[in-house]
């Protein structure tokens, strides 16, 4: 199992779904978690799970689309706990239109999120570790990152531009002893509406199940960990299989 004693972690979008299960995994294995999310009671209610389950987190109201918000996120964590070794950044958001009717207001306010919000992030965070010898950078792209996805052009040319993001800040970090990665889910049950969806969808994923927060959770806890020290630059797809192809319908082989 991965241990994360005496490191220190900054997550977004920390109040529900894949942020929230990622706080509290990398919480278990030791660290002590800022959870940080647009919605500050959400965000405050996670650190509360966390410290009654016996581990270490605050919660504070953070927009990643504001670099104020990003660096003064980070500071808050270094003025807690000293330092930060850890950065899984995951806020997203998205807006379902076609292209030829997509709101210019509604494509600057998804890429402001999912990819302005990021580099923002990263760079705070950055900064940070590269002052106290490194660390460890997980960013939540998506299945949408690697292909396109009908009626969500903005969502998906965000998710791939978050890889870019993520092979270029490799490069650049790694003398810094700063390691970056991204995560790229498939569908998951992250809220109560899509997991009214599994059902239907679970027969079209290969290993016959729609994905948990905390499938993607895991992974990010072992990206963040020491055991990953020679991955940086590199891309997860966490999809049950659906990425490798498709299979017939019906019974399984």
């Amino acid at each position: 199992m991965t241990s994360l004693n005496d490191k220190v972690a900054v997550v977004t979008g920390a109040a529900s779904g894949i942020g929230a299960a990622s706080a509290i995994a990398l919480a278990a294995a030791g660290a002590r978690v800022c959870c940080a999310d647009l919605d500050e009671a959400g965000a405050r209610a996670v650190a509360d799970k966390i410290t009654s389950d016996g581990g270490h987190a605050f919660g504070l109201r953070a927009d990643v689309a504001v670099p104020e918000d990003n660096t003064a996120m980070v500071a808050a964590t270094a003025d807690r706990y000293g330092a930060v070794h850890i950065a899984h950044l995951n806020a997203g958001t998205g807006y379902a239109a076609g292209v030829l009717d997509f709101p210019i207001k509604e494509w600057d306010r998804v890429l402001a999120v999912n990819l302005r919000g990021v580099f923002l992030g990263l760079q705070a965070a950055a900064r940070a570790m590269a002052d106290t010898g490194g660390g460890s950078i997980v960013i939540t792209s998506s299945a949408a990152g690697l292909g396109g996805v009908a009626a969500s052009s903005a969502y998906s040319a965000s998710k791939h531009g978050v890889l870019g993001l993520t092979k270029s800040a490799a490069l650049d970090l790694a003398p810094h002893g700063i390691r970056v990665n991204a995560v790229c889910p498939g569908f998951v049950a992250s809220n109560d509406a899509i997991a009214q969806l599994a059902g239907g969808m679970a027969a079209r994923i290969p290993v016959g199940r729609v994905g948990q927060p905390e499938d993607i959770a895991h992974l990010v806890a072992f990206l963040a960990g020491d055991n990953a020290s020679y991955i940086t630059g590199s891309v997860y797809s966490i999809d049950g299989g659906s990425g490798a192809g498709t299979r017939a319908l019906g019974k399984r082989a």
